[in-house]
């Protein structure tokens, strides 16, 4: 998440200097067809502009945050009176909207570029749901808790804001399948602390996940189950699927193929398409889905005996083939000991639950998932372990940029370490903003550019960035 900090020292909320206890933060969207969130900035940082003021704007151009006010400051962005009462609760966040879109009605709207309306759209969304984990850490609160994210349709409902239908009605019009349910669960994830059940009470690390290369049990085959599927997966739906509510799926969606955002217990959710044009962020049973080999035109997943022809010619391969700069295969890749080792040489370990400086429960090497006070690891080993855990979600980002077509160039065991590792950094966001229309040359030079928190340069992450660099060009 790139933030901006643009604070509207001019504009009366922020003149007031009214504090808040946040419990909770309210999503909202501009109203207008205005991608652009500097244009709102300037708009707002003025005394006249009566007492409206939202905490941040979300740019659909960039998907960069602009900070308009302090996190802590009342905001007026509810509303007035008792219907407004979330200003003394709430933060507020606008993301703005897509330009070729009218409205001719209240919340109803034409849009004259699906496509180009679904990017603005899917980067506030993903925006948004980065700045709303922050947030959530910051001040100590479960997106999944009722009444901690809400949007100002909901505020509405509730009673605590003024009447407008924002964001679902945009969401809702572009029938783009985002809901604040899914918000909300985007966020969770995010934040790293949503696990199945069984996951929850137990700091154990679970046994490592079947890759799609992996042997199909024996007893499976032709049972017509298919294949596992995990984060950063492509897969295709069956023919009868439903959503995992038992909703209808429409023919247009089971007739593309979708990137798997995440997969907790039997319930995946499905993201954006491969070619990158939709994406919808959907619940699915993971019976319903298969995997498919994106790089071959969405042939099956393999069946018995492909899968033991691969790890045949895999144990059979040269020693060369092996190397850390050999090329691997594009789209489906792990993180080596190599990578993890460079990622906890930075995150530094500790074998006792603390509260990092954001308020969340934190063990091992920045493990977070349900993590309590109290807990203790029995050794280095085991936070390594959980750190391994941890780092396949964040190879599967990197794995996403590949299936996606944002990275171009071919991938190295040691420049995927590299890549991932900074994405448990910096975020898949500025992953992508990394690896976006850039030469592997580019990529190295550009990671310089992430060295800064809380907007000054820091030495460990100068450090971290030049041997991440180091690692990827090597």
């Amino acid at each position: 998440m790139e933030l901006v900090e643009s604070i509207l020292t001019r504009n009366p909320c922020y003149k007031t200097g009214r504090k808040i206890t946040v419990k909770g933060l309210m999503l909202h969207s501009v109203g207008c067809p205005q991608p652009n969130a500097e244009s709102f900035v300037k708009k707002w940082n003025s005394p006249d502009s009566s007492r409206a003021c939202v905490h941040a704007f979300v740019d659909g151009n960039t998907g960069r945050v602009y900070q308009t006010l302090p996190w802590d400051h009342r905001a007026w962005h509810s509303g007035s009176g008792t219907n407004g009462s979330a200003n003394n609760t709430h933060i507020g966040v606008e993301m703005c909207e897509p330009s070729c879109i009218r409205y001719t009605g209240g919340a109803s709207f034409t849009c004259s570029d699906r496509e180009a309306a679904m990017a603005v759209v899917k980067r506030t969304y993903d925006a948004a749901v980065e700045l709303f984990a922050f947030l959530c850490k910051k001040y100590g609160l479960n997106p999944l808790e009722d009444g901690v994210i809400i949007s100002h349709k909901e505020g509405h409902d509730r009673g605590i804001a003024s009447g407008h239908g924002d964001p679902d009605h945009l969401w809702r019009g572009m029938q783009c399948g985002y809901t604040m349910d899914t918000f909300r669960r985007a966020v969770a994830e995010a934040m790293g602390n949503v696990q199945p059940p069984a996951e929850q009470k137990t700091l154990q690390s679970a046994p490592p996940r079947p890759t799609q290369s992996a042997a199909v049990d024996s007893s499976a085959a032709g049972s017509g189950t298919s294949a596992p599927v995990q984060a950063g997966d492509t897969v295709a739906l069956m023919s009868d699927a439903v959503y995992y509510t038992g909703r209808m799926i429409p023919d247009w969606v089971k007739n593309d193929q979708w990137i798997v955002k995440s997969v907790m217990g039997d319930r995946a959710v499905i993201d954006s398409n491969v070619s990158g044009t939709r994406a919808i962020c959907s619940p699915v049973n993971v019976k319903y889905l298969k995997a498919v080999d994106a790089g071959k035109g969405g042939a099956s997943a393999p069946n018995q005996t492909a899968a033991a022809a691969s790890v045949s010619q895999q144990t059979s391969a040269p020693a060369a083939s092996q190397s850390a700069a050999a090329p691997a295969a594009q789209g489906n890749m792990a993180v080596s000991d190599r990578g993890v080792e460079l990622v906890a040489k930075y995150e530094g370990c500790r074998l006792e639950a603390y509260r990092c400086p954001a308020g969340v429960w934190t063990i091992g090497y920045g493990h977070t998932a349900g993590v309590k006070q109290g807990d203790r690891l029995p050794s280095q080993g085991a936070a390594k372990a959980l750190l391994k855990e941890d780092l396949k979600k964040y190879a599967g980002y990197v794995n996403n940029c590949v299936r996606k077509g944002l990275i171009t160039f071919p991938l190295t065991q040691n420049r995927f370490d590299a890549l991932t590792s900074f994405c448990y950094n910096c975020g898949a966001g500025n992953l992508q903003k990394l690896v976006s229309g850039r030469t592997a040359p580019e990529v190295a030079e550009k990671m310089m550019a992430y060295t800064k928190g809380g907007g000054k340069v820091l030495t460990g992450l100068v450090r971290r960035r030049e041997e991440e660099k180091a690692l990827f060009l090597s």
